[in-house]
């Protein structure tokens, strides 16, 4: 009778431990399942942010790669500008000349800034803020490049 007794509470028992532990295994497949997809998902979000970064940065590098050869022209233009400035004999003549030279000085000095602050950004989380700004950075730089040799190229004309 004890033998039929220990046989029953032994299926019993394992019977109780066999759904507990089923529910358990259970839950830690659907806790694999889920980490798994969110895992899948973020990498996604990750290549999709990789790669803006990656579109990003060549944009700004382009933009650098077309102003930054225009550095020559710019330093050239301050010295004949420079040139006139020093011979000028009015007032207004050496005010206009004066503000083309600035222009140009400060549009070569934005351009070296710029370069200097430029940095690799480390992090994803803040790379694409980084990056926009830079962007918006260079752009300012190339139309005070562009702005300022179409100024002095206009000036040098008009007084040969």
């Amino acid at each position: 009778m004890l033998g039929i007794f220990n046989l029953i509470f032994f299926i019993h028992f394992w019977q109780a431990h066999l759904r507990i532990t089923m529910r358990v295994l259970n839950l830690v497949v659907l806790t694999i399942v889920f980490s798994f997809s969110f895992a899948i998902s973020s990498c996604d979000d990750s290549d999709n942010s990789s790669s803006e970064i990656k579109e990003l940065h060549t944009r700004i590098m382009a933009t650098h790669d077309h102003v930054m050869p225009m550095i020559g022209k710019v330093l050239s233009l301050r010295k004949q500008v420079q040139t006139l400035l020093d011979s000028c004999t009015s007032a207004a003549c050496g005010d206009s000349l004066q503000a083309i030279t600035y222009n140009l000085t400060k549009a070569d000095a934005d351009m070296m800034n710029w370069m200097h602050s430029y940095k690799e950004p480390l992090g994803q989380d803040t790379a694409l803020k980084y990056l926009n700004n830079q962007e918006v950075a260079i752009a300012q730089v190339k139309e005070q490049i562009l702005s300022s040799i179409e100024a002095a190229e206009t000036c040098l004309k008009e007084r040969q």
